[in-house]
């Protein structure tokens, strides 16, 4: 079956591709095994807190999801909400979910979800829409209709309401829209903390009296807070900022690992509460599909961005505070890169400082090897999960495994751009007020106006960790390490379809691309001064030729996110920074070596 003849049957209640009542009962039963598994683990002593909860939805608590899915491809449901839908979930809610499907499903035909959370998912699948339909939607329009209906309701805000502003956030992130992504942000962390869903686990309570309806709300809540902290955590690493929620405030566990949660046929999951194993094996996490805890994973990161932020933040106040003797209060004794130049990478590098020095930088270098590595490899899972044929089958066992390979895919991805952020800033000029040199591979007005561009997506020190070539080399190469296995790891998976890949993707690419641009610039410098023959080490003609390779692949890449996310930005800064003339020169020089 061709991809437009699948999505097809999604849209349309295709009954050669519903699942007959043997191949439901087999499920359910999979999924009641996969259930057992995992909720024989230790349920937490830290339950959530009494609170009102206002949000609970309203509908007919006597429809089953077989009926809610009858309504749902029924006649007097609204077709393009129906497309709206089914695209949403099949694309997107492996990334933020922030539904209980089921539950949301039965909302839906209800008439109980709020338009605007409609409206914000029409605006997230637009391209998609308009890519597999033929039907032109005007992303522009919906976007500008949607942010005058966000200040609407402010005071009184409802959940639908605060998962809008939620998924507008992610949509403003993804079309690299940066200042409404900044302002969506701080409005999220607001709500989030003002209703309370920072401290969610702060007190104990009884767990087992909790009625499922109740548990579900917790649950939603608690993976919205994590979806909010997570971007906080983004944007703060990326505009240079401290997070709006700090660790202090952070009393919220990580949501539940019920494997059956995201599965639409199920009502309610068989025992709750429930939490995650922290020691549960990869293998069993395949086997039951667990989808969440590719959620969990993400988490994990989120915190491990926080600290590294924060570190970011204290070692340069430390390295300004010397320059301030009104500010002598602030230094530790630290005198990393003081009175440092870098040095030139023609020549032997000297013995220079390093953050390697210092052992809380060795901590988080660590810690982030260690995340990549507990992750499950999305190789493992090829040939195990089954596409969606039918909106019926969302959430079953085979499609879960499906959603779960994307989401480790983008994960290792997530991996790479953080990596980088850590160790480029592994350099002198990371502790100088004053704005870097312009390297000399630049025009002082070219440097300017690459500086002027990136300013408007990331901070000033993100702008010159994508820029500075005084980088220690041991950092160098970590990163590019990261950048030629991240190659084979894409080459390994490239079944995995682009448009199955989230906003962070784009900006795994990009970062990529402008450590080769200056790495390639590097190589070219050496070898016209050393000669082809000569052994540069990384800097020798092999290593400059497989780096052409790569960057050709992962420009390739990104020219062809531009349908789905709004990476049009980022090829623009790229051919600032002379993407293709680099590579073509290099062609040039590796040519006439040869």
């Amino acid at each position: 079956m061709s991809r437009f003849l699948a999505i097809d049957s999604l849209l349309n209640n295709d009954e050669a591709s519903r699942p007959n009542e043997e191949t439901i009962d087999r499920e359910q039963s999979v999924a009641s095994e996969a259930t057992a598994v995992l909720s024989s683990q230790q349920r937490s002593d830290m339950t959530p807190p009494k609170t009102h909860f206002e949000y609970l939805p309203r509908w007919d608590e006597k429809m089953s999801p077989g009926e809610a899915m009858r309504r749902f491809y029924s006649a007097q449901f609204p077709a393009e909400t129906r497309e709206v839908v089914i695209f949403y979930f099949e694309y997107f809610y492996g990334i933020c979910p922030i539904f209980h499907p089921a539950t949301f499903l039965c909302r839906l035909v209800h008439g109980s979800v709020d338009p605007l959370l409609i409206d914000v998912m029409r605006a997230k699948t637009a391209r998609l829409i308009t890519k597999y339909t033929g039907r032109r939607v005007d992303l522009d329009a919906i976007i500008e209709n949607i942010n005058r209906r966000l200040l609407l309701d402010l005071e009184s805000p409802t959940f639908d309401y605060i998962r809008a502003v939620v998924l507008m956030t992610t949509l403003s992130g993804g079309e690299c829209k940066f200042m409404s992504y900044n302002s969506l942000v701080c409005l999220a962390c607001s709500m989030v903390t003002r209703r309370g869903w920072n401290s969610l686990d702060l007190c104990a309570r009884d767990a087992k009296n909790i009625p499922w309806l109740e548990w579900a709300e917790l649950e939603t809540q608690r993976r919205t807070f994590w979806i909010v902290y997570q971007l906080d955590a983004y944007q703060a690493l990326l505009a240079d900022r401290p997070v709006s929620i700090s660790d202090a405030r952070l009393h919220t566990g990580t949501p539940g690992s019920d494997c059956t949660w995201d599965d639409i046929s199920i009502s309610q999951i068989l025992h709750w509460p429930t939490r995650h194993l922290q020691s549960i094996d990869k293998a069993t996490i395949i086997n039951t599909g667990a989808l969440s805890y590719t959620f969990i994973d993400v988490c994990d990161l989120t915190v491990l961005l926080s600290q590294i932020n924060q570190f970011m933040w204290s070692i340069r106040q430390r390295s300004y505070a010397k320059q301030l003797p009104c500010r002598s209060d602030l230094l530790s004794g630290m005198s990393l890169f003081v009175d440092f130049e870098a040095d030139s990478y023609r020549s032997q590098p000297a013995v220079r400082s390093s953050l390697f020095e210092l052992p809380r930088f060795r901590e988080l270098h660590e810690a982030l090897r260690a995340w990549c590595k507990r992750l499950v490899p999305a190789d493992d899972l090829k040939g195990i999960g089954t596409t969606l044929g039918h909106f019926s089958q969302f959430g079953n066992l085979g499609h879960r495994q499906h959603l779960m390979r994307v989401r480790y895919f983008c994960l290792h991805c997530y991996y790479v751009p953080f990596l980088h952020l850590l160790h480029l800033a592994n350099r002198p000029s990371f502790f100088k007020s004053t704005t870097t040199a312009v390297p000399e591979f630049c025009s002082s007005e070219e440097y300017r106006v690459l500086r002027e561009m990136l300013s408007s997506s990331f901070s000033g020190t993100t702008n010159d960790s994508l820029l500075a070539y005084d980088v220690v080399e041991e950092s160098w190469q970590i990163c590019l390490d990261s950048i030629f296995d991240l190659s084979m790891f894409l080459e390994r998976n490239s079944d995995i379809s682009l448009e199955r890949s989230d906003q962070i993707t784009p900006f795994c690419l990009f970062t990529s691309i402008t450590v080769l641009i200056r790495h390639i610039r590097k190589c070219r410098c050496w070898i016209e001064q050393n000669g082809a023959a000569a052994d540069g080490g990384c800097y020798g003609s092999r290593v400059m030729e497989r780096s052409l390779r790569v960057v050709r692949q992962l420009w390739a890449m990104l020219k062809d996110l531009g349908f789905l996310w709004g990476v049009r930005g980022m090829e623009k800064l790229l051919r600032q920074m002379q993407v293709e003339e680099v590579i073509n020169a290099a062609d040039l020089l590796s040519g006439l070596s040869l």
